[in-house]
């Protein structure tokens, strides 16, 4: 029974990784054609990074309500984690990124952008178009 349940494991172990990598070559803005750059359009690009996210099985990575992601292991999950990252990283504005860059997982990156960019949330970042740079 023991060499079954390792067996398993390690099948699992393996098409999680393949999982990752397949993940990995995907080209973001293929899915996310909108690239954030504030609150105007801020939905529209959550809309299709949630599609993302949801097509691979990692949206759990950035929202613990939502059921789905079946990521287990702690070098998986960072590895998940900075894919994730990566394609919010790849989906934003140099202005917005500025904001998000040193963040350390992918939560903390999408939680930032709600709290900045959401219309709905309290404080929500000025569109691009309104800046005034000095």
């Amino acid at each position: 029974m023991g060499e079954s349940s390792n067996a398993l494991l390690s099948a699992s172990a393996q098409i999680q990784d393949f999982e990752c990598f397949h993940a990995s070559y995907i080209n973001v803005s293929n899915i996310v054609s909108v690239k954030l750059s504030g609150s105007r359009n801020y939905l529209l690009w959550k809309a299709q990074m949630c599609c993302l996210m949801e097509s691979n099985n990692m949206r759990g990575i950035v929202d613990a309500t939502f059921v789905g992601s079946s990521v287990s292991g702690w070098e998986n999950m960072k590895q998940y984690d900075s894919l994730v990252k990566g394609w919010i990283f790849g989906s934003v504005t140099e202005h917005v990124l500025a904001d998000v860059f040193d963040l350390d997982t992918a939560r903390d990156v999408w939680d930032k952008l709600k709290s900045i960019c959401d219309p709905g949330e309290p404080t929500w970042c000025l569109p691009e178009d309104d800046l005034e740079f000095y």
